[in-house]
């Protein structure tokens, strides 16, 4: 061999030997932390500990979400396809799934793949194959089924908060997850049954929120009752407190389920009090009437001369009042609902001016409940009304609102004036601490207290003597309004005929207003008039409600005049359970007699000058529908025995015999329905 090979070889084995020290010394000394975290990734492994997420409460502190322990299995690495076919066949059958599309699902992977999630009403074999696994996980539970269920939401399979106050408020329900390390070998397999635990997991907090339980199934079940009745499309109730701002109940019907959320439409997961946005109607007529109040270009009492009944406006259009009338005062345009009657108040305030007010009242923009999906409404500016946008909009067209911009302006007049922001949530906290607690927001000061009275005692002749007397509360001074509106054609221009918003819109006691309802009916059939649609679903809500033993406002007879209470009128008994009218008898120092079979009260008769009070029972009766019996001539008392036993309820005015009864004999009706009766005392 050469020197020079001598030298090539001896060079590049030193370089050689030269690299490895390099990397060698790259290795212990630049390198060690990266490869000693590989290490780490190799042999320890990281799971997530979840946190426990928070409840959701009613206000009485009532559970309406909470969590449930339950099994999730899985597969991982089954090769085999007999193998594959038989767990397919076992989760299939238990789990209420497709047998194919399982087999399927695990052939397309090759390691993980969720079998059933979250399981606990199917039962799920004890002996498992080889390659399932099975896991506890905490499972969403809605306790109140149906109740509040597109207020309230739901979450995924991996508690993500989808719709609702679950949505709204996740961040504080889901808490903050924890870490734990275990050690396992190079197979993946765990070496310890315990762990290190990194982080311990903050279970979330908890919300309750101002909803009242029992004021939410009142109004979910008379919505579903006056929808039902008038096979109406869907309908919205709200409750509120009007100088709070609480929100106490917020129905949407058709109910939904967040128990069982994938088998319903996705448009009933909406919250549709606060999504869904229409024109009003005549109860947008409350914002020209009062900002002309408030800027003092009219009185109460001042005449308007509504054309009897036909009006021109812009555009070579005509717009007409259901009821021609000649001159009317300013509270007899409202009472009236007079189209052509606010059309004349909206001149004489102008476009500037009742824009400005419609804006006050907060149309446009959203109410700041913090509720998801909630829209502004739509409202133009007045560079963009057409030549008879003045007109239309003062009467409830051509304007975009929800129901809860609807209700929240009306609580402004109830509360004297101030507009206050609608309050869903009441507090949260975790355990007994209170982490953060809601308070009144008022937004600002719209009407002065004088106009908002004057505007409260202009709606109370609406249910006096105008046309919301159908929402009349015995013993109770009632202010509200009614709206029919028309909806727009789907695909084409102008409004559908057949199509109709029904709106009640109340607060009462009058003098002192304390308690606030909304009633919307979405596409009646048949009558569609407000006046017979929401504002008797209205009144059914709020006897319901005052009903209560909770309800502050119970049974509170406030009357301009004693003497003009009628008998009836002191306590309502209709529709309570017998252990609960036993209760109010109590509360009236009345000594109660029942008669009937049954577990409700379906009639009544107060004899104030004995002190007693006589209540038929009945249960519903199966039966669809049936006739009204024929009790003219009857003494009252076998009467109302007669009409109970055919599961209706009964009002009555008068004693002695019956000489009048409505609905007329052989009419048919459903159980449930209400049937007046006159009496009168033989001379």
């Amino acid at each position: 061999m050469s020197t020079n090979r001598l030298k090539t070889v001896a060079f590049l084995g030193v370089c050689f030997a030269g690299v490895l020290a390099f990397r060698l010394a790259s290795l212990q000394i630049w390198s060690v932390e990266t490869y000693a975290q590989q290490a780490r990734n190799q042999h320890i492994k990281e799971k997530v500990l979840q946190a426990n997420r928070g409840r959701i409460l009613d206000r009485q502190g009532r559970v309406l979400a909470t969590n449930l322990e339950a099994q999730s299995f899985f597969v991982n690495k089954v090769s085999d396809f007999d193998s594959l076919r038989s767990i397919a066949v076992r989760f299939s059958r238990r789990a209420g799934q497709d047998e194919k599309g399982i087999l399927k699902k695990i052939r397309q992977k090759n390691s993980f793949v969720w079998l059933a999630r979250q399981v606990m009403d199917a039962p799920m074999p004890e002996d498992l194959p080889e390659g399932v696994g099975r896991i506890v996980e905490m499972r969403r539970s809605y306790p109140m089924s149906m109740l509040a269920g597109q207020l309230i939401g739901y979450t995924d399979t991996d508690g993500n908060g989808i719709e609702g106050i679950e949505r709204a408020s996740d961040a504080l329900l889901r808490g903050i997850p924890g870490e734990l390390s275990t050690r396992v070998d190079a197979r993946g397999n765990v070496l310890s049954a315990l762990g290190a635990v990194n982080r311990f997991p903050e279970d979330g907090e908890d919300i309750i929120l101002n909803i009242d339980a029992d004021y939410q199934s009142i109004a979910e079940e008379e919505l579903k009752a006056t929808i039902d009745q008038v096979s109406a499309k869907s309908g919205i109730a709200i409750v509120m407190a009007p100088h709070t701002g609480e929100v106490l109940a917020m129905a949407n019907v058709p109910l939904f389920d967040p128990n069982a959320f994938t088998k319903y439409e996705p448009w009933l997961y909406r919250n549709r009090a606060v999504t869904d946005q229409f024109e009003p109607g005549s109860t947008f007529k409350l914002i020209a009437v009062s900002a002309a109040l408030e800027e003092k270009i009219v009185t109460p009492e001042e005449n308007i001369f509504c054309e009897n009944g036909r009006l021109a406006v812009g555009g070579g259009q005509v717009i007409r009042d259901s009821h021609p009338s000649g001159w009317l005062t300013v509270r007899g345009v409202i009472e009236e609902s007079s189209n052509i009657g606010t059309i004349k108040i909206a001149r004489k305030l102008g476009k500037v001016a009742l824009y400005r007010y419609m804006r006050l009242f907060g149309f446009g923009a959203r109410t700041g409940a913090d509720l998801p999906g909630e829209v502004g409404g739509q409202m133009r500016h007045p560079a963009q009304w057409s030549e008879r946008s003045l007109e239309t909009m003062s009467i409830g067209q051509e304007v975009a609102t929800t129901a809860l911009q609807m209700a929240s302006a009306y609580a402004a007049v109830a509360n004297g004036g101030r507009l206050m922001t609608p309050r869903i949530f009441l507090r949260s906290q975790k355990g007994d601490s209170i982490t953060t607690e809601g308070s009144p927001r008022p937004i600002r000061q719209i009407l002065s207290p004088e106009t908002a009275a004057t505007m409260t005692s202009i709606l109370e002749g609406v249910v006096a003597h105008g046309t919301g007397e159908l929402a009349k509360i015995p013993g109770y001074r009632v202010a509200g309004k009614t709206g029919t509106a028309q909806q727009i054609s789907e695909g084409k221009l102008g409004y559908d005929p057949n199509r109709y918003i029904s709106s009640f819109i109340g607060f009462l006691p009058a003098e002192r207003p304390e308690l606030l309802c909304l009633v919307s009916i979405d596409s009646p059939q048949g009558v569609h008039y407000a006046s017979q649609v929401a504002a008797p679903a209205f009144s059914r809500i709020m006897q319901r409600v005052l009903s209560l033993r909770q309800t502050p406002l119970r049974h509170r007879t406030v009357l301009a005049e004693a003497d003009s209470v009628e008998p009836d009128s002191v306590a309502q008994f209709i529709g309570l359970s017998k252990t609960l009218a036993l209760e109010v008898a109590e509360r009236f120092k009345l000594m109660p007699t029942m008669e009937g079979d049954g577990e409700h009260v379906t009639g009544q008769y107060i004899d104030t000058t004995t002190s007693t009070v006589l209540l038929f029972l009945a249960s519903p009766t199966p039966a669809d529908s049936s006739q009204v019996p024929d009790v003219r001539g009857a003494m009252l008392r076998q009467a109302v025995a007669k009409l109970t036993a055919a599961g209706l309820r009964v009002e009555v005015s008068g004693t002695g015999k019956v000489i009048e009864q409505h609905p007329e004999p052989g009419s048919a009706i459903k159980p449930g329905d209400l049937c007046l009766v006159l009496c009168k005392r033989e001379s």
